[in-house]
Order: structure tokens, then sequence, then C-alpha cells
């Protein structure tokens, strides 16, 4: 058993919650399921001790500052000491339908799913945004279904970026933080000044893209993840076979999504959501 296990189940049995088990594991933080005393299913979150108190109480900040049927939910902060150490821990719902890698994993989306899910995420991302935040690590792992398995939740907000407040990633790095895989180029590049929530529309557009075609937009045929980031970093055009495949399905939106340039994106939320309307029709 991890520390940090043994953290979780010493608060529930401080507080007479009951354990369920391990969800997952992320940089800085391990998550559990758990039963709280009231019967209510939560995902508690336990914080490494130590770990940039800036970037932890920033997604914290974020998550309170959202609200949104496909953005998690934070329920409760507390701190709680364990064998003399302090701990950060937080109380979010409990989302029991998986990620979609899970899904992506026992194949493809049909079109139909992929604009239903693209649908409700756009409208997550276009929320964020109205709250001056970049999410910044949109991927398959951070999308996860409510109980009905149709609804998607983007959830993690521990590589947030508030517009409003200094950023706490250095300008001398090389790379800026986030999965490269999905990462769009100013990201890749660390070009603080070009990142807003037009990164966001690339890391979604590419996950939806892969969800429905089953490659990166940048990816050729037989080529690894790490030469599609490089490509992706270096701003070539995206492959013949992927905007082929947009346009055939009717998805051409997402070409446009996943450009190399922001400002060859959609401008604003609302274009990329009526862009999403359209194709629905």
């Amino acid at each position: 058993m991890s520390a940090l296990a043994s953290v979780a189940e010493a608060f529930c049995a401080t507080n007479g919650h009951r354990f369920v088990g391990h969800v997952g594991t992320g940089a800085f933080k391990e998550t559990f399921h758990v039963v709280l005393a009231t019967e209510e299913t939560q995902a508690l979150k336990v914080y490494q001790p130590g770990f940039s108190p800036e970037r932890t109480s920033r997604e914290l900040s974020a998550m309170q500052r959202c609200s949104h049927p496909n953005i998690g939910r934070l329920s409760a902060i507390a701190t709680f000491y364990h064998d003399g150490i302090q701990y950060l821990l937080s109380l979010e719902e409990f989302l029991s339908g998986g990620t979609l890698t899970a899904r992506l994993n026992r194949g493809l989306l049909s079109a139909e799913e992929c604009q239903t899910i693209g649908r409700q995420l756009v409208n997550a991302v276009a929320h964020i945004a109205s709250r001056d935040l970049v999410h910044r690590d949109i991927k398959p792992d951070n999308i996860l279904f409510r109980a009905d398995g149709t609804t998607p939740v983007l959830v993690d907000f521990g590589l947030v970026r508030d517009l409003v407040s200094t950023s706490l990633t250095q300008t001398w790095l090389l790379q800026g933080p986030g999965t490269p895989f999905f990462a769009p180029p100013e990201q890749l590049r660390n070009e603080k000044s070009m990142i807003d929530w037009r990164s966001d529309q690339f890391s979604l557009g590419t996950v939806l893209a892969l969800g429905l075609f089953g490659f990166h937009p940048y990816q050729e045929d037989g080529a690894s993840p790490q030469k599609t980031v490089e490509c992706v970093g270096e701003r070539t055009p995206q492959t013949r076979r992927f905007l082929e495949a947009a346009a055939q399905a009717g998805m051409s939106f997402l070409i446009r999504m996943t450009a190399p340039w922001p400002v060859q994106r959609f401008r604003t939320p609302d274009d990329l959501e009526r862009a999403c309307q359209e194709v629905a029709r």
C-alpha cells in the first residue's frame, strides 16, 4: 500500500467514511473511491506533501470557479495530519462510468457518439474559457463518464493556467506542461503569450479525432507518437489521411480545431459551438 493510500484510509477511519479502493495515480496525487458517512459516494484525492502549493491552490481554485455538468464538481477541501505530516485532501464527485481511454480500448467512436461527446465537451471548454482558465491537459484519461456511460466529464485541473494570474511555468523551459501527444504547438514550445482557450480547443480536437479515426491529426501511417509530437511542435501541416477522413465523415470542424497556429482555429467558443451544432443538423 502506498503512503497516500495509508493517509486516505486513516482519514476515512477518523471521519466515519468507508474506504473502497484506489482509483488512479497522478504526478503529485492519488485518487481513491470512498463512501462518506452520509452514504454519498465521492472521489478522495490526497496530495503529495510539499508539492508546489501554488499549483495545488490554483487547481482547487479553478474547480471552485467552474460550475458545469460536464466538469468535475469539487465538494470539499480538507487538511489531515498523519504520522506528523500535514496532507491536503479534496473530495470530488465520483464518476463511475470509466474513462474515455477505457471506452476507446473497446473500439472507435461512431460519428454520432463523437458528435454527442464533442458537443458536451466543447460546451465545457467554453465554460472554462469564460472563467479565464485554460485546462492544458485535455486527454482521454482526463475525460470520465457519469453512470449513464454517455455524459462526459472533464476532470483534473492540476495543470490549469489562470490567464489573469502570473504564470507558474518558467519562461526558460523549452516545453510547457501537459501531455505532449495531445498538446498544441504553442504549449510544446512554451510560447506562453499564445496560450489561451484555443490551446484547449486543439487538444479536444485531437482527442475527438483519435476517438473517431484512431489516429492523431499529425500522425502519418506507422509514425511513432514521438515523431507525431515532433511534427506538431514543428507546425507541419496535418496529414492528408486526416484531412480526407475528416471531410468524408462530415467533421471538417476538426480540421480547424487542430490547425497549427491559434489564429487559424475558431476565434471564440461561440464560433466553435455553432460549427458543432451545424454538423448535428
